[in-house]
């Protein structure tokens, strides 16, 4: 899995994951899987693409954690992230969109996954 950390100042975005949906209700860096025969940064491009309809560049790998999450180990790797254009306004898997200030990333509730990743940002 793959991140997208994009920051505005002293803020970060992130994006809420619809209900009904695994994690459903928990925030997270937009992203997903990554798919056969492409990089990590690739898939980052296009899984923001799909979600959010806008493009980024992606930079350098900020950290990355392994997270048990029921029988499974969620490994997510978040790069840092420019948008390329306009503020995302819609999203096909999130309720919720967001530029959080780094101060209050922890009274979010965030996704296993994203967690290590926010002590580190905070």
């Amino acid at each position: 899995m793959v991140g997208a950390i994009i920051r505005r100042g002293q803020s970060v975005f992130a994006a809420r994951r619809n209900a009904g949906r695994s994690a459903g209700g928990l925030w997270e860096f937009p992203g997903g899987k990554i798919e056969p025969g492409e990089t990590p940064q690739q898939a980052l491009v296009r899984e923001v693409r799909e979600e959010l309809g806008v493009e980024i560049e992606v930079g350098a790998l900020v950290d990355r954690s392994r997270v048990p999450v029921g029988d499974v180990i969620v490994d997510l790797a978040c790069y840092d992230a420019v948008l390329a254009g306009t503020d995302p306004v819609r999203s096909t898997d999130h309720d919720q969109l967001s530029w959080v200030p780094l101060a209050e990333l922890t009274t979010l509730e965030w996704a296993p996954g994203d967690v290590p990743i926010i002590d580190r940002l905070g």
